[in-house]
């Protein structure tokens, strides 16, 4: 069979597989699926409660603006709420949602419970708040805080995401009644003109009892690579078919089974001192080639630089040949199980010398490699850029993932991998390799048990100022700086601040859909 044969098969049982999960209305869309990559756009809303709730009417007012808001969803994705849209021809016509892969995933936060004192047998059993910036082990105070709710919604053109957030200009007459006559609107559940599918936009659904905290907009470069120039997000299990997302009955109750944990946190990349370092330095601090994006060591630097010339060559035989060439080491590589450092396999010995011990891909997937335990998370991320005025500007990756359990998904990678000070030792390996520990030397890194060793004689004889004699314990570590750099000298390579800082975020319980009705998300909670 023909390679194009084979992977027109692949695509045609992905796309069925896609589409059954679409018909069984049980499991939220924007997760697995849709493909992000048919999603371009992303726009991420977080509201609160807006109001005290303190007694049953306040309860139900809740209630039943969730409900609201599951029902608009609901008709969404009938088809029944269309945008008007503008062809070729110059004709105006009102086509639905669907036509641009739009998703809607509503996730409900530990506030949400907290605030309407939900019965503990009707939450998930595994949802917390997520923990502020030292419990995570990154160095700057959050700004974003957890939130109640999260809205994420996906499509291939940025301005349907905003349009079905708010399009609305005006309000009728009777909306702009007095609160108590709004409030009871909400608890007979009727819109102001007394109909009870008049909801135009997200934003009308929550405006009387929820208050928008922050959005959040992002998109997909059509070359997979991030705004640092790397291939972002290679590694990942596969969306369609895993045991990393949903949870089982297992896990949770029945009514919660096939449900989901989604982590939300901003991550800010400063691309200034990003583009100050050498290419070199970059590939070392990501620990993947910036032009094939192999883990360094997969081919000698000549050999890489070669390969990624030639995947880009003008003569299409060479191009064709680069790329079978690419796609058999990339294939490999990407798989989450396949274990980066196996001392069984040789030609994982080369990419064990060359990745750096403290690289990115080395600290954020352990791949079971020293005895690290199997922990996978689906990553879902978009870019952003924001501002502007005055030339300034963030950028950055908003980050998003799913598991099953957080404590044992996204925790247990930030925690012990990349913001562990120790990583790799001792919780991850015993020893650095002897290659290892020579790089080290190279740089003058030796620990002080080394130098009592005598190895390099005693403090009050070396006279090498390469060395460094710090006596301050973190000095020594690998991971100090967790996801804002590597710290193989313990200290930023690019200078006094971090090249990425984590703003913060939430975490999230992702409900199944009851019944095969998106309108009865969320009324899980009150049975």
């Amino acid at each position: 069979m023909s390679a194009n044969y084979l992977n027109h098969i692949k695509k045609s049982n992905v796309e069925r597989l896609e589409k059954s999960l679409w018909e069984q209305k049980r499991k939220q869309p924007g997760i697995a699926f849709p493909s992000a990559t048919n999603q371009e756009h992303l726009l991420v809303i977080r509201f609160n409660i807006s109001h005290p709730v303190s007694d049953y009417k306040d309860k139900e007012l809740v209630r039943k603006g969730v409900m609201r808001l599951c029902k608009f969803l609901d008709r969404v994705d009938a088809k029944k709420i269309k945008m008007d849209h503008l062809a070729e021809d110059g004709d105006i016509k009102p086509v639905p949602l669907s036509d641009f892969d739009f998703s809607a995933t509503l996730g409900f936060g530990m506030g949400f419970f907290e605030k309407l004192k939900i019965d503990p047998h009707n939450r998930p059993k595994k949802l917390k708040q997520m923990p502020n910036h030292t419990g995570l082990g990154d160095l700057r105070p959050y700004t974003l805080l957890q939130t109640d709710f999260i809205i994420q919604i996906g499509s291939d053109i940025q301005d349907v995401n905003y349009w079905v957030f708010q399009h609305t200009t005006a309000r009728t007459e009777k909306a702009e009644s007095t609160k108590s006559t709004r409030r009871l609107s909400y608890l007979n559940q009727t819109t102001p003109n007394g109909t009870d599918d008049g909801d135009v936009d997200i934003y009308s659904t929550i405006s009387e009892w929820a208050a928008v905290t922050d959005i959040h907009a992002g998109f997909q470069r059509i070359d997979g690579r991030n705004l640092m120039g790397f291939n972002d997000g290679i590694s990942n299990p596969k969306r369609l078919s895993n045991d990393t997302v949903w949870t089982t009955s297992e896990d949770e109750t029945e009514k919660f089974r096939d449900g989901t944990y989604m982590v939300f946190q901003k991550i800010e990349h400063d691309l200034d001192k990003w583009r100050n370092l050498t290419v070199e330095k970059q590939e070392e601090w990501v620990g993947r080639s910036k032009g094939t994006g192999l883990l360094l060591g997969t081919l000698s630097k000549d050999l890489d630089r070669k390969l990624a010339s030639d995947l880009y060559s003008e003569n299409p035989i060479v191009r064709e040949q680069a790329k079978k060439r690419w796609k058999k080491l990339y294939d490999e590589q990407k798989d989450p199980d396949k274990k980066f450092f196996d001392p069984n396999q040789r030609q994982w010995k080369d990419i064990q010398l060359q990745c750096p011990v403290w690289s990115h891909v080395r600290k954020s997937n352990a791949r079971q490699a020293d005895g690290a335990a199997r922990s996978l998370i689906f990553r879902r991320g978009y870019l952003f850029i924001e501002g502007g005025l005055n030339g300034i500007f963030n950028s950055g990756l908003l980050f998003i993932c799913f598991q099953r359990n957080i404590e044992k998904g996204f925790e247990y990678i930030k925690k012990n991998f990349l913001n562990n000070k120790n990583f790799p030792v001792p919780d991850q390996r015993k020893n650095f390799s002897m290659q290892e520990l020579a790089r080290r030397h190279e740089h003058g890194r030796y620990t002080e048990a080394e130098l009592r060793r005598g190895a390099f004689g005693s403090y009050s004889s070396h006279k090498d100022s390469s060395v460094n004699l710090s006596r301050d314990p973190d000095a020594q570590n690998t991971g100090r700086e967790g996801l804002s750099g590597p710290s193989e000298l313990g200290v930023y390579p690019q200078g006094q601040f971090p090249v990425t800082v984590t703003h913060g975020g939430g975490y999230y319980f992702i409900p199944p859909i009851p019944d095969r009705k998106i309108s009865h998300i969320g009324e899980q909670f009150f049975a």
